[in-house]
């Protein structure tokens, strides 16, 4: 909404400095326009960087190497002492199979290789995360693209 806003702002802005014959003026107008769209460009790199950019983390590949399962952090944890935002995107050689997002409540730290334990299955891969605020939860991606997933009695592997 405020990117809106801030568009809509310069837009008048600019139309103004165009309109006005004053030099002063225009000046002016023009240069909080610069600024203007300056501050939205910061403002729009960082919230891409801490809330869409994807952070591949780890890869796995099936043992007959059909298959590959990336384990991505999406943007930066919520702060503060947020959660993790991640997913897991399993890919074959025609591409991306199926992707399943999720959460990992870690003290707000960033997604690391640990956190993930692998198995692959004939039919299916399954993929536990653990993190230091929650129990393990386990993750299957079918190799037809469905998905699913269990929360464990275990942290860390351990009841």
């Amino acid at each position: 909404m405020i990117f809106v806003t801030a568009l809509i702002v310069t837009a008048i802005l600019i139309i103004s400095c165009i309109k006005i014959k004053k030099p002063t003026v225009r000046a002016i107008l023009g240069m909080v326009a610069f600024f203007n769209i300056l501050i939205m460009i910061l403002a729009g790199s960082f919230t891409y960087t801490t809330r869409y950019k994807i952070h591949d983390v780890a890869s796995y590949t099936s043992p007959d190497g059909k298959y590959e399962l990336l384990f991505q952090q999406v943007g930066d944890p919520d702060w503060p002492f947020g959660h993790t935002h991640a997913r897991l995107v399993l890919k074959d050689e025609a591409g991306t199979i199926a992707k399943y997002s999720f959460d990992i409540a870690d003290d707000g730290a960033n997604a690391r290789s640990d956190l993930c334990q692998v198995t692959w299955k004939a039919s299916q891969v399954e993929a536990v995360i653990s993190g230091e605020e929650q129990n393990d939860n386990q993750y299957i991606l079918f190799f037809n693209g469905k998905t699913d997933s269990n929360q464990l009695d275990k942290r860390f592997g351990k009841y």
